[in-house]
């Protein structure tokens, strides 16, 4: 991938286009500014006593004033606004192009004819005729467009750092009309425009001059940043979904000029403006699944979510209870994320009934009390030990919490007659190099083997890639790391992962819920999201580190710190042997693995959870590879040896 930004400029047809609308208007305005001079002097002379008609005083005046006018609105660019969005800021010069062509025009007819005759109070008519005529059909054109006046006027805060506002022209003129608006909060001053469509440079939005394409924002920002002085100066896009090579180009010249990145987002307050998110820079757009399937997941019905104070674990709860249900059940060992979902939940307004509890699912006998006692009949499993360099070092815990927590689960489930068991997975299950993903392997293959054996409850698992913003995930590393000025580590220059946003993460347990209730598991169904192409981990680096306004190298240093113990190189979202349909919704995959051997799944499973019972590391670590050599198909050749030899302590 290169970092080489991509040159957007205009077409020949659009300037051309351009070059005739601002023609035009430049031929109305001078036209204005001949019709304005000669009634007024009609007018003047229609209530003189010698109430004559027009003479060669009039059309001489009206001759001389015409082109004058024209050049001052060509020289102050008074035709470059676009009517359609008339505001405040484009009142101004108007009224400065006015008064400096009657100023111009009064020595130049001086010279022609001593001014004889000509009455001094005709500018107290024709300048404000002139500024009528000018301003009357560009606010009506922006009135129409906008359906209200209030925008046009109304100023922005003068206080406010200065900005270059950068998207396509509606999405440009909406932040605008927005911004004029907004009653409170952090707001700018936008100095200049950049259009990704690259056909309006050289008119203006709201009186704010626009500079062209994306090729001209490097010149757009410097021009900016020397309006500011001292001040500080950001770039704001204006797009609500901005294509993530647009964001990435903009990053560089934010990181080259200095200048920190925002986005507009809509709302009021500190909801309008916000920092760029490293999901803004994904190589896809995010996908909203629809809601739909969840909502016939969770509405009305009581729902158990473990790990629910995690990150994917309280995104779960808050998508859950927006959904309706009749109550939620938050379970996690970890107190102080489970204080905090659940104080999240005391301020949501209409908030389901709901009750936090502390366990742990590797304890049978408390999840069947709390079974018992709450009967959920839908379970959203995210509980789990997930950091893989820290689990090549807890073997037999990493399987008794990963693999023996989700038995628990799913066995104590089934005894309560829940209708669903949604379990979630990872990318690192695919031809595992660590513990970590052999473990999850481990699972997804347990609950191929107990589907038939639960029924009628659902089990599904869902395969992620990684969650942007988890806890211990590379980006808010990288993030703290710059906050401290660097270095920023990556592992290696070519290490590639896939990457999804926890919206997306949740949104996908739900809808495998929905789907599994509908079609159920058949030898090994497992859910996907369609996570585009995978992020280049060192682009990444570079692209966070210029959203904060530097440079890689020359602000923040990357270090490449080499592979840790059980990470690869590249993820994969399926084996080989695997096949993918589309399921539910766009975006949404199912997983299937033909010709699964169940019996020899089950007896591999069973001699790795009793060596992880023993918390005989050695024996886990050959069994796991056993139970990834079991679940393979039959007539395709296992791997022999998957995962590495124990690290040296």
């Amino acid at each position: 991938m290169s970092d080489k930004p991509e040159e957007a400029v205009q077409s020949p047809s659009a300037m051309k286009g351009v070059a005739l609308t601002t023609s035009l208007v430049l031929l109305y305005d001078t036209l204005a500014a001949a019709g304005a001079m000669f009634a007024s002097l009609v007018i003047r002379y229609h209530f003189s006593q010698y109430n004559e008609p027009p003479g060669a005083l009039e059309y001489l005046a009206t001759a001389v004033f015409a082109p004058i006018s024209a050049a001052v609105f060509l020289g102050l660019g008074v035709h470059r606004g676009l009517w359609r969005h008339m505001s405040m800021p484009d009142l101004l010069p108007i009224i400065q192009a006015v008064l400096l062509s009657h100023l111009i025009f009064l020595p130049v007819f001086f010279v022609m004819n001593r001014l004889e005759d000509f009455p001094r109070s005709t500018f107290a008519l024709s300048a404000p005729l002139l500024v009528f005529l000018l301003v009357a059909p560009r606010v009506a054109a922006a009135a129409w467009r906008s359906g209200d006046l209030r925008s046009l006027v109304q100023r922005g805060d003068e206080s406010a750092p200065m900005a270059v506002l950068v998207g396509a022209r509606e999405h440009l003129a909406d932040v605008l009309k927005a911004h004029l608006r907004r009653a409170s909060g952090p707001s700018f001053r936008f100095r200049a425009l950049v259009e990704t469509e690259g056909q309006a440079g050289g008119r203006a939005l709201y009186g704010i001059p626009i500079e062209g394409g994306p090729d001209k924002l490097t010149r757009a920002v410097l021009r900016v940043k020397r309006l500011a002085g001292d001040g500080a100066v950001r770039i704001v896009l204006a797009d609500p979904m901005p294509d993530a090579t647009l964001v990435n180009e903009v990053a560089r010249v934010a990181g080259r000029t200095g200048v920190q990145l925002s986005r507009a987002r809509g709302g009021n307050g500190a909801r309008g403006f916000t920092s760029v998110e490293a999901s803004d820079l994904l190589a896809r757009p995010p996908r909203a699944l629809s809601r739909d399937g969840a909502r016939r997941l969770i509405a009305g019905k009581r729902v158990l979510v473990t790990g629910a104070g995690g990150t994917i674990g309280s995104e779960l709860v808050r998508q859950a209870a927006a959904l309706g249900p009749e109550r939620l059940i938050l379970l996690d060992s970890a107190e102080p994320n489970l204080y905090e979902i659940d104080m999240v939940l005391q301020t949501m307004k209409d908030a389901p009934s709901w009750r936090s509890v502390l366990g742990d699912i590797k304890d049978r006998k408390g999840l069947d009390v709390l079974m018992a006692e709450e009967r959920p009949e839908v379970v959203l499993h995210a509980a789990a030990l997930k950091h893989v360099p820290l689990m090549e070092g807890n073997v037999s815990e990493t399987v008794r919490t990963n693999l023996m927590g989700t038995r628990n689960v799913v066995e104590s489930a089934a005894e309560a007659e829940v209708e669903a068991v949604v379990s979630i997975s990872t990318d690192k299950a695919v031809d595992p190099s660590s513990i970590m993903g052999a473990s999850k392997r481990a699972v997804e293959l347990y609950l191929a083997a107990a589907a038939d054996k639960v029924e009628p409850m659902k089990l599904a698992s869902v395969r992620f890639g990684n969650v942007l913003g988890s806890a211990g995930s590379v980006v808010p590393l990288f993030e703290r790391q710059i906050a401290e000025g660097g270095p920023v580590t990556v592992t290696d220059s070519d290490t590639t992962r896939y990457f999804m946003t926890v919206e997306e993460a949740a949104g996908l347990v739900l809808e495998a819920g929905a789907q599994a209730g509908a079609v159920g598991l058949s030898g090994g169904d497992i859910f996907l999201l369609d996570m585009g192409e995978p992020v280049l981990i060192s682009r990444l680096a570079r692209q966070l580190i210029r959203l904060r306004g530097l440079e890689p190298e020359r602000d923040v240093k990357i270090v490449f710190t080499g592979l840790r113990p059980g990470e690869k190189l590249h993820e994969a979202l399926t084996h080989a042997f695997e096949s993918v349909s589309p399921a539910g919704p766009p975006g949404v995959m199912r997983i299937e693995t033909p010709n699964l051997d169940l019996t020899r799944v089950d007896s591999a499973l069973e001699q790795l959870i009793a060596a992880a019972q023993r918390r005989d590391d050695d024996q886990v670590r050959n069994r796991l590879n056993l139970v990834i050599e079991a679940g393979w198909p039959e007539g395709v050749a296992a791997i022999s040896q998957t995962l590495p030899a124990a690290r040296d302590a």
